[in-house]
């Protein structure tokens, strides 16, 4: 029985990359590292959105239980930080996709990520505070 990596036909092609957009090099090309692909990070953007989103809602929903934020303020802080969230996410890892050491990549992810919210945080504004109606008694 032949083997598959005896077989003389196999023995000069080079191994497919099993996994499009990995980080890590592969067998065909040792020391290339990939870019990933659009897709993947689309997912992570997708992913970091839904995450975003979670827990600014959460908090939102909190401080409109306690009557802190008006429903429209609610859903423009969650819908604002989803959408940090989403970019944040996949540009770290687009960033750390050029790291072949799991460490640094954890790195960059994090201050990649830090950044881009901090940067996003600061480029959009708050909501006015809620004034009260001239006609409410003080």
């Amino acid at each position: 029985m032949t083997h598959w990596h005896h077989h003389p036909a196999l023995a000069t092609q080079a191994m497919p990359d099993l996994h499009p957009g990995s980080p890590y090099p592969n067998a065909a090309n040792p020391g290339r590292v990939l870019a990933p692909h659009p897709n993947d990070l689309l997912a992570l953007g997708k992913l970091g959105a839904v995450v975003g989103l979670c827990g600014a809602g959460a908090q939102s929903l909190r401080r409109l239980r306690d009557e802190q934020i008006t429903g429209g303020e609610a859903l423009f802080r969650t819908l604002r930080t989803g959408v940090a969230a989403g970019l944040a996410t996949a540009t770290a890892g687009l960033v750390a996709s050029q790291f072949r050491s799991p460490l640094a990549a954890l790195a960059a992810t994090l201050v990649t990520g830090t950044a881009v919210m901090y940067v996003l945080a600061s480029q959009t504004p708050d909501l006015p505070a809620p004034q009260p109606n001239a006609g409410e008694d003080a």
